[in-house]
């Protein structure tokens, strides 16, 4: 089982895929990985997560969801955390779940 503290690293540390040109966002060197709040790495790390939660059960989701929420609510900053909590709260709305469980 995968806890939400996997995917917040893997938020973290998951690079945009396409490092052969100068990042336009954060303008990182070709070959360079980007900044870790750039928009580009993030999006990369958003679909990984999100392939990794939608093949999650139900309850195993649920105790994802809930730990994503508990930190979202304590306005946690830890890097990696949005992009993880972005991904597991689009597959909350995909699997129609209410807001709060």
């Amino acid at each position: 089982m995968i806890t939400f503290d996997e995917l917040v690293a893997i938020g973290r540390d998951t690079q945009n895929g396409d490092l052969g040109d100068r990042c336009l966002t954060c303008r990182a060197a070709a070959g360079e990985p980007c900044t870790l709040d750039c928009d580009d790495r993030g999006g990369a790390a958003r679909k990984v997560v999100g392939a990794m939660v939608a093949g999650l059960a139900g309850e195993q989701f649920e105790e994802v969801l809930r730990a994503a929420r508990e930190r979202e609510a304590r306005d946690d900053e830890t890097p990696g955390f949005f992009w993880a909590w972005w991904a597991v709260d689009d597959e909350a709305t995909a699997r129609g779940l209410p807001r709060t469980l």
